[in-house]
């Protein structure tokens, strides 16, 4: 049964993220490849390496770095091991962080985005999965480049801090106090559902929509078109009032069946009794990712 009480002992609030996954977390190894799929990797590899830039160019061991072997087999999965549209898409994405540098994106230039703590990264799921935050209640900003710069921030930074052997991220979206208004619009969904589909295929795990508002599912039918079927089948839903009704219904789920209590925010039933206090969370994200907050 979850628990969707949060303690009212303040001495039992902690005010310091999750950002390292826990060594007792069992984390699957990926399955081997087929004759026929190690095959077209090596094709698809040849390919890759044949435009990426110049050796000399100061970028060159930044991708070099990006287009590894896990990376490629994630292109070629999302793909489903097509080699011309797996070619296709990360042809497009080398382009894209080009220009975009989201691996770069400095700390200060977004921490405007971040101080309500509208998105935050705390906690690994039962396969070491970075569970990423989503709170569109504590908006505090208009749209703009900026809200979709902090989403691949907190993208790349769940990458940085996965386990090895780890390629998924987990995103909880909790709709508590958000209003019609301070919903994402549609253009900004459509945006981020194109980035993440296009630019990090293979990357989410499962989403978890919590406390979805009646407006949400008339959003969410609009939104449908622009998400791939593989991506829609990932998103589950929860009842925190009624946790039976994953049993009943395969689109709903109880986060304690994916997520241990000690790593899942106490309002979702767990036991981390995580408070944001931006300071807090600010200097130990940017710390755990090698990046000065200033």
């Amino acid at each position: 049964m979850i628990n969707n009480n949060k303690t009212n002992n303040k001495s039992l609030y902690t005010k310091i993220p999750i950002l390292t996954c826990p060594d007792n977390i069992s984390i699957p190894l990926p399955p081997e490849l087929t004759a026929e799929q190690k095959e077209k990797f090596s094709e698809f590899k040849e390919y890759v390496d044949s435009i990426l830039l110049p050796k000399e160019d100061d970028r060159y061991q930044i991708e070099k770095q990006w287009v590894s072997d896990a990376c490629l087999n994630r292109y070629l999965r999302a793909a489903k091991w097509n080699l011309t549209d797996a070619k296709n898409r990360i042809k497009y994405s080398l382009e894209w962080r080009r220009e975009y540098k989201p691996s770069e994106i400095e700390p200060k230039s977004i921490e405007a985005e971040a101080v309500t703590g509208k998105q935050h990264l705390n906690g690994f799921d039962n396969n070491g999965r970075p569970i990423l935050y989503l709170k569109p209640g504590l908006q505090n900003t208009l749209p703009g480049p900026d809200q979709l710069r902090f989403v691949v921030f907190n993208f790349e930074s769940a990458i940085t801090i996965m386990p090895e052997n780890v390629e998924n991220i987990v995103i909880i979206i909790d709709f508590d106090k958000c209003s019609a208004r301070t919903s994402p619009g549609l253009g900004v969904a459509k945006e981020f559902m194109h980035v993440l589909s296009s630019h990090y295929p293979e990357r989410l795990g499962y989403s978890l929509v919590i406390n979805a508002p009646w407006y949400f599912w008339g959003f969410f039918k609009l939104i449908s078109p622009f998400i791939d079927p593989v991506t829609k089948n990932k998103i589950k839903f929860v009842d925190m009032h009624n946790p039976d009704k994953a049993a009943q219904n395969v689109h709903w789920v109880n986060c304690l069946d994916l997520i241990r209590e000690d790593q899942l925010e106490s309002e979702y039933g767990g036991s981390n009794a995580f408070e944001h206090h931006h300071e807090t969370y600010w200097k130990a994200l940017c710390e755990r990712v090698g990046k000065s907050p200033n």
